[in-house]
């Protein structure tokens, strides 16, 4: 299918594989999408690549983000991440119309042949197909066409700010900023029975907003000599910010401009630095509008579907989407006199390039063929052909489904410079990834879905790097098609889980391994042929500087993530074993006693007895500070010590030994790699088993309930 996507700050239009449904999710076979010409030039720089580049540099944050990886992975590392995400494709839009041509299981309200308008970023892209969550999809009453149906998003932002403005009837609402945001914020006030003033620079957006309802226009500079005439000199009852500007002179502009008790509700992107004269004086009330409404942001609303009850919260944004197409089917909101720029999918980069113009460009569509005929679109193909390497007698073929940092970074480098292995596809929900990913490391195809992988018999095994509640699902699925499976760690969230893909793989006689790569850092190497030298029981510290993470990061997630003891910490509750060569006969552990999410989800102390004597403490905490190394192991024994920092360098004290240090930190992720490639070609045999994975998750359910993670049943 054919998707505008940019790359290093510029429009190009690629052929990328369909998406494949979800659960609660439907297959949208798009007919137009709209262009925001604010929201999206966002995405674009005049300069191309260069100034896309520069922009990005310049940005303080993305300059903290350097500094960290230089100190982590050096010069090298850097670069190729920097550069990876400078030139890595971004999929633009958030606003389209289409029909639904198929629909995945618990899809509830919506149906094959259904004309949807469909919201969201990464869901309503522009591109011929898209797969999107049910609470993001909206009807299209039958009068309104597609073209107007792509307006949807944009019309629940506008819904959104003028529902937090409250307007009563008769009231005076000033609109400042007449892009396409403030035109419809105009019409939709308009309708609530409001008198409106209309403000922008540009004539020709003051002209559209004239011939639309609004019964006064103006420049900024007349602005408020125009408020004072048609408002008696009360000042307006509420002013709705639809502009875009760094400095805040527009938003204390709208303060000055309201009489007492007044309210100014911020819809666009302005500075707030607001001045407290014209607040404290006149005892107005500030607001920020959130995008389309009530759930947005909210991933249990937009992509589980769990809605908001009506009888709390009114207006969701589904609400909101609703309700304004039925404005625009009624005609109380006019949307074609909006669309400055209408062209074919395939001539995209001339309609951004019209969107960056300006001035009087508000809206562009594009447009994905004619779906007025009454059949159903086929569903497409999910695969798509790419140029590989060609193939050679004897090799192992290998599939990588997901492609985020660790398989991005370190897996697909490692296959392609693996002799012997031949990388077969890249597999990914999202087509542009499984397109730039594949190509980049020459797979012969990429896929959305990873079922056409399993099916092909030129792929002997499967890298799994997914979000950790796939894992189950997918390597269950990959070993009863006969596959060999890598699953990055953790095996799986259960102890049940891991136990029935442990007895798939014996009943079927596949390898089975999970990612458990620091048994394979040469420091780490190093260090246990040390501490085979220290006599009788040791105790282990391994103390993890794990670092924040926001609190809507989907590895805290208790469904997809498991949080980060379950997701994280069985690295070092394996290294432990590993480096004792034992098995624990005690389990307890501690949280701090804190009311923080630092503590309570992301910090745990674990003490671990094992048969042996030995003893290992495993501090793992969210709460510390980012300048701190991340990774320290001390052992202790036999009148000696070993540390070993951060894999960077190894110290013996009393036992025999050379001091280590390295400049490149190396964890051992190629390594593991390609010690299961030559499992896999019976070369060596597998150390690192499923059965590794289970004992893991089981130390971290059982920590977890010793500290009160789990309720008892």
């Amino acid at each position: 299918m054919k998707q505008v996507l940019v790359k290093g700050g510029s429009v190009c239009i690629e052929e990328v594989p369909a998406p494949a449904v979800e659960p609660g999710t439907a297959l949208v076979r798009v007919a137009a999408s709209l262009i925001s010409s604010g929201t999206e030039s966002g995405f674009l720089s005049e300069g191309g690549t260069a100034g896309y580049m520069l922009k990005k540099a310049s940005d303080p944050l993305n300059i903290e983000k350097v500094k960290r990886k230089l100190a982590t992975v050096g010069i090298k590392g850097t670069l190729e991440i920097v550069r990876d995400k400078l030139l890595e494709y971004q999929a633009p839009g958030y606003s389209t119309a289409g029909v639904i041509v198929d629909t995945g299981p618990d899809l509830p309200f919506f149906r094959v042949g259904d004309r949807v308008a469909c919201s969201g970023v990464g869901y309503a892209c522009h591109a011929e197909y898209n797969v999107v969550p049910h609470q993001l999809l909206t009807p299209i009453p039958e009068k309104v066409s597609f073209d107007e149906a792509a307006f949807v998003s944009l019309g629940a932002i506008a819904s959104q700010g003028v529902r937090r403005a409250q307007p009563g009837f008769g009231e005076t609402f000033l609109v400042s900023g007449l892009g396409l945001v403030g035109q419809l914020t105009a019409q939709i006030l308009r309708a609530a029975g409001c008198h409106v003033i209309g403000c922008d620079p540009v004539a020709a957006r003051r002209e559209l907003a004239a011939s639309l309802g609004a019964e006064a226009v103006c420049t900024p500079d007349e602005l408020e000599g125009v408020t004072r005439e048609q408002t008696a000199g009360y000042g307006a009852d509420g002013v709705l910010v639809c502009a875009a500007a760094k400095d805040s002179a527009i938003t204390n502009q709208a303060l000055d401009l309201c009489r007492q008790k007044g309210r100014v509700v911020v819809v666009g992107a302005v500075g707030m630095h607001l001045e407290r004269t014209a607040l404290y004086a006149n005892e107005l009330d500030f607001m920020l509008s959130c995008s389309y409404g009530p759930g947005r942001y909210d991933r249990q609303y937009e992509e589980r579907g769990l809605d908001y009850p009506i009888g709390y919260v009114r207006w969701t944004q589904g609400r909101n989407r609703s309700e304004f197409l039925r404005m625009v089917d009624t005609g109380r909101v006019r949307v074609k006199p909006l669309i400055s720029v209408a062209e074919p999918v395939e001539l995209a980069e001339k309609a951004y390039a019209a969107v960056l113009q300006g001035g009087a460009t508000l809206a562009a569509l594009l447009r994905y063929g004619d779906l007025s005929a009454e059949s159903t679109p086929a569903v497409p193909e999910h695969v798509l052909t790419l140029r590989g390497k060609a193939t050679k007698t004897g090799e192992t073929g290998v599939a990588v489904i997901g492609t985020g940092a660790i398989a991005t970074r370190f897996h697909l480098p490692t296959l392609a410079d693996l002799s012997g292995c031949r990388l077969v596809a890249v597999a990914n929900r999202s087509g542009r990834k499984a397109r730039q990913w594949g190509q980049r490391f020459e797979a012969a195809y990429c896929t959305t879905d990873y079922h056409d992988i399993l099916k092909d018999p030129g792929v002997d095994a499967v890298i799994i790097a997914t979000r950790h509640h796939l894992h189950k699902e997918m390597a269950l699925a990959a070993i009863a098609a006969g596959k060999h499976v890598f699953v990055e760690k953790p095996l799986a969230l259960s102890v049940p889980d891991c136990d029935e893909i442990c007895d798939a793989a014996e009943r079927q006689g596949v390898l089975l391994t999970v990612g458990f790569n620091r048994r394979f850092a040469p420091l780490a190497l190093a260090t246990k042929a040390a501490a085979e030298k220290m006599p009788g029981p040791k105790t282990l510290l391994y103390r993890c500087n794990a670092g924040t993470l926001p609190q809507d990061h989907w590895a805290l997630d208790p469904v997809e993530g498991g949080g980060r003891i379950r997701g994280e910490a069985v690295h070092f509750f394996d290294f432990a074993r590993w480096m004792l060569e034992d098995n624990p006969v005690s389990i307890r552990a501690e949280r701090v006693n804190a009311d923080h999410p630092a503590y309570e989800n992301d910090s745990l102390t674990t003490l671990l007895r094992f048969a042996g004597g030995s003893l290992a403490v495993i501090v793992y905490s969210g709460a510390g500070s980012g300048l701190l190394a991340k990774e320290r192991l001390e052992i202790f024994g036999g009148g000696a010590s070993l540390v070993l920092d951060d894999f960077k360098t190894l110290k013996h004290y009393g036992v025999p030994g050379k001091d280590v240090s390295v400049r490149r930190v190396d964890k051992g992720l190629g390594a593991l790699l390609r010690h299961f490639i030559a499992a896999v070609r019976g070369q060596e045999t597998l150390s690192v088993t499923g059965q590794d994975g289970r004992w893991a998750t089981y130390i971290a359910e059982e920590a977890l309930h010793k500290a009160g993670g789990v309720q008892e049943e």
